[in-house]
């Protein structure tokens, strides 16, 4: 797949902008963050292009405090952007796009769900986390925003150039966490793209996997997030134990030059350093 064009990072810098003092109340995750992993310190140069997304994600608590005199809501809109409403529930879920859909990149908020979907019989899942702002609530977010990183746009290659803004993405072993737990409830297209991030992540960190596996102790000590661990390390086996599995084939069709054994390998790799429970 293609890497990320001038114009798409460029939109992605506006909108961290725009966002301004409440940037530090938010965590990139979705396709940038893995975007974003491989100008980490950490990181290793690797050959693969990075694959291309068009939705730019924020995760943050429940509720954002208001930091300077605009909101985020407001922010968004003065930079040209307009919402788009879709469902039934309340707050509706909402999107921002370019008004000329150039690019054709969208803005959506996140935080995590507890409890059930379904509250007093209506659907629960969306929170206003900031005056005129609604979030969606998804299963697992929690550990996106536990341990965040945090990465300077200046050491993005495309960004450089432009002032620095200090941005937090999520933990790439909660990252890897979270999108193998939500694999069961992701419609094909979109897991299948999952197990691609989760591949190209590894490699960028690949001589680093035993520190990345090592954050997972951390987990052990809660009850429901070591219930999440068992089974995370139950559908990594299903999804990724063998070249076979649908993790290494439908990884393999959207990665250019990788083959279902090379994700296998590395997933069982990094699997195996993970606290045994």
């Amino acid at each position: 797949m293609n890497s990320m064009i001038p114009e798409e990072l460029n939109f992605l810098y506006r909108v961290l902008s725009a966002i301004g003092p409440n940037l530090k109340d938010f965590v990139l995750v979705g396709g940038f963050a893995s975007f974003f992993y491989q100008f980490h310190e950490r990181a290793r140069s690797a050959k693969i292009a990075p694959l291309l997304t068009y939705d730019i994600d924020l995760a943050s608590e429940a509720k954002v405090s208001l930091r300077g005199r605009k909101s985020v809501h407001q922010s968004l809109l003065e930079m040209g952007l307009r919402e788009e409403f879709t469902g039934n529930c309340n707050p509706p879920l909402v999107k921002y796009f370019p008004k000329d859909k150039k690019p054709n990149m969208g803005v959506e908020f996140l935080t995590p769900l507890h409890g059930s979907e379904v509250k007093r019989g209506k659907f629960d899942i969306t929170q206003e986390i900031q005056l005129g702002l609604s979030a969606q609530k998804l299963r697992f977010l929690d550990l996106l925003l536990r341990h965040p990183w945090k990465m300077n746009t200046s050491s993005v290659q495309g960004l450089e150039n432009l002032p620095n803004l200090v941005v937090r993405t999520p933990h790439p072993s909660m990252f890897i966490m979270q999108k193998i737990l939500i694999s069961e409830r992701r419609a094909d297209k979109n897991r299948n793209k999952d197990f691609a991030y989760i591949y190209q992540t590894l490699v960028y960190f690949r001589e680093d996997l035993k520190s990345l596996a090592d954050e997972y102790e951390m987990l052990i000590d809660n009850r429901e997030w070591k219930k999440w661990y068992r089974n995370f390390m139950k559908l990594s086996k299903e999804i990724f134990g063998t070249p076979q599995r649908d993790g290494p084939i439908e990884g393999s069709k959207i990665l250019d030059h990788v083959t279902p054994e090379m994700i296998s390998a590395l997933v069982n790799r990094f699997i195996s350093f993970c606290p045994k429970i």
